[in-house]
């Protein structure tokens, strides 16, 4: 009966084992999911940042194209006007 309980004893230990096992890699992969929430967070916040700047970027360039346009427009008249009274 001994060798019977010490089966039965071993068994409950190897459980014990396992389990204790998959609570610390639960408790690992909690951490991780975590971490990996933290991260996507922060990205985001990040990609939302770059993309106003983008967009700030965008809209200079957009008025600096305005500008030089007009620029061009006018010197392009001057000079017509130059060559008209020539």
């Amino acid at each position: 009966m001994d060798d019977i309980q010490q089966q039965i004893m071993d068994k409950i230990d190897q459980l014990i084992s396992k389990l204790n096992y998959y609570k610390d890699l639960s408790k690992e992969l909690e951490q991780n999911l975590s971490d990996l929430k933290l991260k996507t967070e922060y990205l985001e916040k990040k990609e939302q940042e770059l993309v106003h700047e983008l967009t700030n970027h965008k809209n200079e360039i957009e008025q600096k194209n305005q500008l030089i346009e007009q620029a061009t427009n006018k010197i392009e008249e001057v000079l017509y006007n130059i060559d008209s009274d020539a």
